[in-house]
């Protein structure tokens, strides 16, 4: 009897020092995945993106159909970025012409599915030509909501940027 007496309140220690410190390290794990799924998501998004707008180039207006807009490249952008809010992510358009000036638009996601610009240019349309779309998204992590013995912190939230250059193919 004795020897359960000098036992007891073990597992409460053991528990406060390895339990709680693995609880913050299991949230940890499962906020940087969180975070690293949006970063592969919003890449494989714009990839997507730029891989629409590159191959609806000149020849495919010459062929009949309508010219791509911004509207449609956000909407596919859209579409492949599962998960998140379209108007927390801002997006860059920058079309290069083989001949001429750069033309750049900036936009949330949000408004951008309803811009009804020609994308790319009239002059950036031709095969040769480089279409570049950024797209940042700041990652708010539940990981940065305290510090344990200080209470409520705020830590500047990462940015999280997907990025691609495509040339028109045709």
């Amino acid at each position: 009897m004795t020897r359960l007496r000098a036992r007891r309140g073990s597992a409460m220690l053991e528990f406060v020092l390895a339990g709680i410190p693995m609880i913050f390290i299991w949230i940890g794990i499962v906020q940087m995945s969180i975070g690293m799924w949006h970063y592969v998501v919003l890449q494989h998004a714009v990839k997507t993106a730029g891989n629409y707008l590159a191959h609806h180039g000149s020849f495919y207006i010459a062929a009949g159909n309508t010219a791509p807009k911004i509207q449609n490249a956000a909407n596919v952008l859209s579409a492949a970025a599962i998960g998140f809010p379209a108007n927390q992510i801002t997006v860059t358009w920058k079309a290069t012409p083989a001949i001429g000036s750069t033309t750049t638009v900036t936009c949330l996601l949000s408004a951008c599915k309803t811009n009804t610009t020609t994308w790319p240019p009239t002059a950036a349309s031709f095969p040769g030509s480089v279409i570049t779309i950024k797209a940042d998204y700041i990652y708010r992590s539940a990981l940065f909501m305290f510090v344990p013995g200080k209470g409520s912190v705020r830590f500047s939230a990462p940015n999280l940027a997907g990025y691609t250059r495509q040339v028109v193919l045709f």
